[in-house]
């Protein structure tokens, strides 16, 4: 199978011709993936068993010890924890080696989304090379955290989106479902962004009856089990883990969640705070800081199902303006926040990721701008502009959790993929009018 490159007479300059620059984009790659592996060898994730690295951890060696916030969180990423777990017997060196490979997969994939976007090799590398030395996207590994998991994931169902959306058959349309569903299952906020890609795909199948069964069929199949395994213990129908702790939280205002839990005379207690709360985003140029203030006390009776959750978000949930303060908050910590608890002050991977959240709203603004501006030409690849818009309403405006700077990194991807859309079909209308220059009489 031919590339877009090869066979795209927009592109069809001599290879020799692009053989330097390559040279050079590919020694860039190399020099990411070489400080990935060094950044994992040098800071084991091992070395950083606190909070919720170690939470993780400790429920990954568990997976038969029934658990509230075990069940809380999404499964993938505690089950590739468990397999890491597993194949490694914790030996520090192992466990390095296999973050590693995951740590360099997690650009490539993007990688190979872009290549089944653009036409241009030469832009696609610069992605890569883009996405390899991004800081933020470097220092999270030394942590296990579920971004680590989360940023291959959507990678990989990107380029099985545009695969499925290139060949247009039952199995490739299946596979992409199978990998959206598997990163939705990592990270709830990945959910809509699936139902978009897979929705686009969809449209112009020419199997629709046949690839909504199927699908159906598989969510079916992997998702009735989980939901049964949890609504066992902590009776919400809730596969891909519970939001409502978050929710709450949330859209309370208070700095800090409680959380007191009973089930057929067990209890369990917990107590959270956000690592933003003390966070000066706007740092050194201002103190600002959150307005959050005090406690929400959260009483749940697991036998209750969902209506003790309802009843404490409906009796603690902020109005009018106070509300709005929040979703303004909500969108500054997002694109301005420190990444956390990737912000070692002794790591300079680290403080150099810390330093690149000036850019990302900057950024984001300008991508949207100029979208917007060159919006015909966008309409026959609206899976990224789709997937921008989407990810912004669902993790930066809604309330379903209180924000952090480590929850800006799919979105870090998704704009460095569309800025390079965007040159991409900047270079083709330019060939495109200076071919046809060329040709008047």
């Amino acid at each position: 199978m031919q590339s877009p490159t090869d066979t795209d007479p927009t592109f069809a300059s001599p290879r020799r011709a692009l053989q330097p620059a390559h040279l050079i984009l590919y020694a860039l790659i190399a020099l990411g993936c070489a400080l990935r592996i060094y950044n994992v060898v040098a800071h084991n994730p091992l070395d950083h068993l606190w909070s919720d690295p170690q939470r993780h951890w400790d429920h990954a060696s568990m997976p038969l010890v029934p658990s509230p916030m075990a069940l809380f969180d999404p499964l993938i990423y505690q089950t590739f924890l468990s397999v890491i777990q597993r194949v490694t017997m914790g030996i520090p060196g192992l466990v390095a080696f296999y973050v590693s490979i995951l740590a360099v997969a997690g650009s490539w994939c993007w990688y190979r989304f872009l290549r089944e976007t653009i036409s241009s090799r030469t832009v696609a590398l610069v992605g890569w090379a883009t996405l390899s030395l991004l800081p933020t996207w470097i220092a999270i590994y030394s942590y296990f955290m579920t971004e680590t998991l989360l940023i291959p994931m959507i990678g990989l169902s990107l380029w099985m989106t545009q695969r499925a959306r290139r060949k247009l058959t039952l199995r490739t349309f299946l596979t992409m479902v199978v990998i959206w569903l598997l990163t939705g299952l990592t990270r709830g906020v990945a959910i809509p962004l699936a139902i978009v890609a897979c929705a686009l795909v969809w449209l112009r199948h020419p199997e629709k009856l046949r690839t909504a069964a199927c699908s159906a069929l598989i969510l079916v199949v992997m998702l009735a089990p989980l939901a049964i395994r949890n609504y066992s213990f902590i009776y919400l129908w809730a596969p891909h883990g519970n939001g409502w702790l978050t929710k709450v939280y949330a859209e309370s205002g208070r700095r800090e969640i409680l959380l007191h839990f009973q089930r057929d005379g067990a209890r369990w207690e917990y107590g959270f705070t956000s690592p933003m709360m003390d966070e000066r985003p706007f740092a050194p140029l201002s103190d600002w800081k959150t307005s959050r203030t005090g406690s929400v006390h959260v009483n749940v009776d697991f036998t209750h199902g969902s209506k003790d959750w309802a009843n404490c978000l409906k009796q603690n949930a902020a109005t009018g303006s106070a509300r709005m303060r929040l979703h303004l908050e909500n969108i500054v910590y997002l694109f301005q926040g420190n990444s956390w608890p990737d912000n070692d002050p002794g790591s300079f991977i680290c403080q150099a990721a810390n330093l690149s959240r000036w850019i990302w709203f900057p950024l984001f603004l300008a991508v949207v701008l100029t979208t917007g501006w060159r919006w015909r030409s966008c309409i026959d690849k609206p899976l990224l502009p789709l997937l921008i818009a989407i990810w912004f309403f669902f993790q930066a405006w809604l309330l379903i959790s209180v924000n952090e700077g480590r929850y800006r990194k799919p979105i870090e991807g998704l704009l460095v993929a569309q800025v390079c859309v965007l040159i991409d079909g900047y270079c083709r209308n330019k060939k495109k009018n200076h071919s046809a220059i060329s040709t008047l009489p």
